[in-house]
């Protein structure tokens, strides 16, 4: 017992649960944990996922390594303090609202990832502009995305909608945790130039941010 945290086998079990979680994925998550518990259970699939992430992109390295646009971008046009707080803080709080807060349905959680995901949509899809980019129609892309989650909220909630929404969510978790976990990773292609090699690789120049997807869920 007090060895858990360095014990490899703890983390092997952890690692096993994860791949029948991909394999089957269940909603019924566990509600009984006290925060200990929790906290361990997030240290040790904080591990697993460094662990994995590691082994997967020095293995792609190995082969082929295309330079992250995005990155560069980034560390361009921001100092590192900014660039911390930006990617640490800002970023990692719009995947999380996007992609993993409606894995558990609730109308204001839904409502705030259609929110986000329309501000991805609008800065890359509509605008075509970097989602940090806070000069190019950041006014009407934070008011559009404000109204979205208004109005998107409010239908949420309607009795009948959000009724069939919860038994919907019920019913097809497999598929939503699916849906949000490539639709996690597979974006991340843009952040490389989309070349003919870049496009026919991007399973696999995005699959740690798969792995990464399914640990978070």
């Amino acid at each position: 017992m007090r060895y858990r945290f360095i014990n490899p086998k703890n983390y092997y079990t952890e690692f096993k649960q994860l791949y029948a979680f991909i394999i089957k994925p269940k909603s019924n998550f566990e509600t009984h944990l006290n925060l200990v518990e929790k906290l361990e259970g997030t240290w040790k699939m904080f591990v697993v996922k460094f662990l994995l992430t590691l082994i997967i992109g020095v293995g792609i390295g190995l082969f082929y390594e295309p330079e992250n646009l995005t990155k560069s971008g980034m560390m361009d046009r921001f100092t590192n303090p900014l660039l911390l707080f930006l990617v640490v803080f800002v970023l990692s709080l719009m995947e999380e609202l996007a992609f993993r807060l409606s894995l558990k349905f609730n109308p204001i959680y839904l409502a705030f990832s259609t929110g986000v995901l329309a501000y991805y949509v609008l800065s890359k899809g509509i605008y075509q502009t970097k989602l940090s980019d806070v000069e190019n129609h950041f006014t009407i892309r934070l008011i559009i995305v404000i109204s979205v989650i208004i109005v998107s909220y409010y239908i949420f909630r309607v009795p009948r909608i959000k009724k069939k929404l919860e038994k919907f969510w019920k019913s097809n978790f497999r598929y939503i945790l699916y849906f949000f976990c490539f639709g996690f990773a597979w974006p991340h292609i843009l952040n490389y130039e989309l070349s003919l090699l870049n496009l026919l690789l991007f399973p696999i120049l995005t699959f740690d941010k798969l792995v990464s997807a399914f640990c978070y869920g």
